[in-house]
């Protein structure tokens, strides 16, 4: 083997795993994305329901004796309610503008979500393995934890799901529809609070789905949300509010970039590229990569 392909087959290895990391990530971001793009609804507590995913699959596991995996039904249910419940309590009266009032109302939710989850959950970490932990695959020189690939497939499926869902219903035409001009939507019949509701309550469910899936190889505590939410804003920024697959693109987009700065340089500091390119995008491309521009 020659010194370049010494050389690259790590890097090579980091860019593939990241690819793996980066669709779960993609899968929690789309919510956020949903979110803003129907409402303009920038939902900060979007990390806290991912944690809140992590722990159904935690008590599936631990309580139930269940596979995590059989528990996403179940996971986006009880999230999609929760989110619901968030809605009409919260965010229904901030819906078509982002102000200070919303991001302030978003934050102290989340960090109330925090609280509550380390009065019933503690604050130890928690895992959940799958049928799938410590199985590996080799493809030629490289290897996969199962584990990822089942994540990363089911995230894969999901995002096409809200994909198809969104372009081809009747209901996602609704919600392009409200998303676009409310007021018109009004007019022709469309029943906007309803609609936002089902949309809001879509993103939250999605983000139980990621969590769910994601603590079948990354363990969880109460503040995995507020370690998740950065990414999930840069993915989300990359992506391009609003989009959806672009939001699935910019969570593979920075999954790439953790592992190979972690391979080339310090794991330790694998999100500071992230954090720069976060800079550059709202500087001189704050639509991101798909997104269209709004007030």
């Amino acid at each position: 083997m020659s010194s370049i392909e010494t050389t690259m087959l790590p890097v090579l290895q980091a860019v593939l795993s990241g690819i793996l990391v980066g669709g779960v990530y993609g899968l929690l971001s789309i919510g956020l994305s949903l979110a803003f793009g129907v409402m303009r609804i920038v939902n900060f507590a979007h990390g806290d329901l991912v944690m809140y995913g992590m722990y159904v699959g935690v008590v599936a596991s631990t309580l139930l004796g269940i596979d995590p995996l059989l528990a996403l039904p179940a996971s986006f249910v009880l999230m999609a309610i929760l989110g619901a419940l968030q809605y009409r309590i919260v965010f229904r009266r901030f819906v078509g503008h982002t102000t200070l009032n919303q991001l302030l109302a978003a934050i102290g939710l989340g960090l109330a979500l925090q609280m509550a989850a380390q009065l019933v959950f503690g604050v130890d970490a928690r895992s959940a393995p799958s049928m799938f932990a410590g199985s590996y695959d080799l493809v030629g020189p490289f290897f996969f934890a199962r584990a990822q690939i089942v994540a990363f497939l089911v995230a894969g499926v999901a995002t096409i799901a809200v994909e198809l869902l969104l372009r081809k219903t009747q209901w996602g035409k609704a919600v392009r529809a409200v998303a676009d001009n409310i007021e018109a939507a009004e007019i022709v019949g469309l029943r906007s609070q309803r609609i936002n509701l089902t949309a809001f309550a879509l993103s939250c469910g999605l983000a139980g789905i990621a969590g769910t899936i994601m603590v079948t190889y990354y363990p969880t505590d109460p503040t995995k949300g507020f370690t998740l939410m950065p990414i999930a804003i840069i993915a989300t920024t990359i992506g391009g509010l609003g989009s959806v697959g672009g939001a699935f693109l910019g969570g593979i987009f920075c999954g790439v970039i953790q592992q190979t700065t972690a391979m080339l340089w310090n794991s330790a500091l694998q999100d500071v590229p992230l954090y720069f390119l976060l800079l550059v995008f709202i500087a001189y491309r704050p639509t991101g990569l798909f997104g269209q521009r709004s007030e």
